[in-house]
């Protein structure tokens, strides 16, 4: 179909749009035969008005006064008993297992104490599971959204999984804007909870017309439909302060040297961070990202990968971490140091963490560790110092992409080598030679 005749199609499909008390009466296929149409059809002014594109820049004033407005005060301890028979999914959120990794150390020749924060046992399986609760709830009080409402989110696809089981049990209606490159298995996850998945180019930039963000932003407006934007909700930093790093203060005794966790939007590391600071005298936050990625700071660590030549620009293979703006909800000055990943060496210490700690995680959580493994080495932190490392979601996510050796193969990792590093101790690190200095 011709964009003239996409865009002639859509101002026919114009007349379902609705006011938002009338939009509940509506059927939700009405509502998605206008996405699909739309996303194929080049964004005309003329034909859908004013569109404007979400402005991140940041840590601002505004998501800073809704943080310190929106806390909800003390931290209930405990978590809940095993005992307990819950009203729904949402109440398996929180509440995640902490694991001492001693035999993985043992093979990479760490002489530190290391933890993981196993954020895959959420019940929708990722860390994005606290913010999609959050948020939501959030929307709810204060009078934004209403059950039956249409909600709209970009995503790299943890985030949509967390909104989606939400939004089926709270029952609201859910549309996901995703980028190409992520995997099948969180589109079928998402389609099962009843979202509609509306795919993007994985090459567009964020502020690109055909970017899932923009997408999300046209659909909005077309459909009276909400995006709560992870990007720059404050619920989302929130969730991890008052909830994922409580968590981590109990678990540990509040006695932790370092805590290490991937960047994406930037709220995990930025809540998590801001709340350890406070009950955690002189701990340290390092934050990891990928190659490809422009949230390293200083700017310079963003250029090239000594190692592999990636570098701002560069398409890499992990999800959900990294992004090519700076979104809202990341807060820099929460940050110590910065750790710089390639693709091979996550693959390769996620297959790692499997085959020594029987952990399966996801794909980020191998770029995690990596990350922190160099830093370790980096800085010679030695015996009688502890590091936490979260995991963020699990393999389930990804059995078609990096848990496929032949996937592994087709895309030119190695599992040769991968294994030998998993079978051969010290080799990982002779393998992937440090690329760069963590700088504070």
């Amino acid at each position: 179909m011709s964009a003239m005749a996409m865009t002639t199609s859509l101002r026919a499909t114009r007349s379902l749009r609705t006011g938002p008390v009338a939009c509940g009466l509506r059927r939700f296929s009405d509502y998605i035969e206008i996405a699909r149409k739309m996303k194929d059809t080049p964004y005309n002014p003329a034909v859908e008005g004013e569109v404007k594109c979400p402005d991140y820049v940041g840590w601002d004033a505004a998501v800073d006064t809704d943080f310190h407005k929106l806390q909800t005060g003390p931290w209930k301890k405990g978590g809940r008993p095993y005992e307990q028979i819950c009203d729904s999914a949402l109440d398996l959120v929180g509440f995640t297992p902490m694991v001492r990794m001693s035999r993985l150390a043992k093979h990479l020749e760490v002489d530190c104490e290391i933890l993981g924060k196993c954020e895959f046992f959420n019940a929708g399986g990722s860390v994005k599971d606290r913010i999609g609760k959050r948020m939501i709830e959030e929307a709810e009080k204060s009078g934004r959204i209403k059950k039956g409402d249409i909600l709209i989110e970009p995503t790299s696809g943890n985030t949509g999984i967390g909104l989606c089981m939400a939004a089926a049990i709270k029952g609201y209606r859910m549309i996901i804007c995703l980028p190409m490159k992520m995997s099948g298995e969180k589109v079928n996850t998402m389609k099962t909870l009843g979202a509609e998945i509306i795919r993007t180019p994985t090459e567009a930039a964020w502020n690109a017309l055909d970017s899932h963000i923009y997408l999300s932003a046209r659909l909005a407006k077309e459909l009276n439909g909400h995006v709560l934007d992870q990007y720059k909700n404050a619920g989302n930093p929130l969730a991890h302060y008052e909830g994922t790093a409580e968590e981590i203060i109990e678990q540990t005794g509040g006695k932790l040297d370092y805590m290490v966790m991937s960047a994406g939007t930037g709220g995990t590391v930025t809540g998590c961070a801001l709340k350890l600071k406070e009950k955690i005298p002189g701990i340290k936050i390092v934050a990891v990202d990928p190659y490809g990625s422009i949230l390293a700071a200083p700017d310079s660590m963003n250029d090239k990968s000594v190692r592999t030549g990636a570098g701002v620009g560069t398409q890499y293979q992990v999800e959900g971490i990294g992004y090519d703006f700076i979104p809202t909800v990341i807060d820099k000055r929460a940050i110590d140091y910065w750790v710089k990943t390639d693709d091979d060496e996550s693959f390769a210490m996620g297959r790692n963490l499997i085959r020594h700690e029987g952990l399966l995680i996801g794909g980020s959580c191998g770029a995690t560790m990596a990350g922190a493994f160099r830093f370790i080495k980096e800085n010679k932190i030695g015996a009688g110092k502890r590091v936490a490392i979260l995991f963020a979601d699990s393999s389930r996510n990804y059995m078609s992409k990096n848990m496929d050796d032949s996937w592994m193969e087709a895309n030119g990792f190695s599992m040769k080598e991968i294994n030998r590093t998993c079978n051969e101790k010290g080799y990982y690190a002779k393998l992937y030679k440090v690329a760069g200095i963590c700088l504070r």
